[in-house]
């Protein structure tokens, strides 16, 4: 496995911190390693991916109204609540492939 996508496993298993940006460096470099992410460890990734598309990420988010920001906010913290147990799940998958 790649040592980005051990890094951006890592930070996700660690903390909520620029969680999309995160997920969507798994998402790319799940594609990238399979040509499409779906049915592999980088699946959940892709989804959420999907249903985030319309939330700002870290370098948008300066130009965004303090009222867009606080429903995006509240909406990602239900997206990250929904999917935790998938994401802990494949995070592990990738940090463990390291020493495969």
């Amino acid at each position: 496995m790649s040592d980005d996508a051990i890094q951006l496993a890592t930070k996700l298993l660690e903390s909520d911190e620029d969680y999309l940006d995160n997920v969507i460096g798994l998402w790319r470099i799940g594609n990238r390693k399979y040509e499409q992410c779906w049915d592999t460890e980088f699946h959940v990734f892709g989804v959420i991916e999907s249903d985030t598309d319309h939330l700002p990420l870290k370098h948008v988010r300066a130009n965004c109204s303090s009222e867009f920001l606080a429903k995006s906010d509240k909406e990602l913290a239900e997206i990250i609540e929904h999917y935790k147990a998938e994401v802990v799940s494949a995070c592990n998958k990738i940090v463990s492939s390291k020493n495969v």
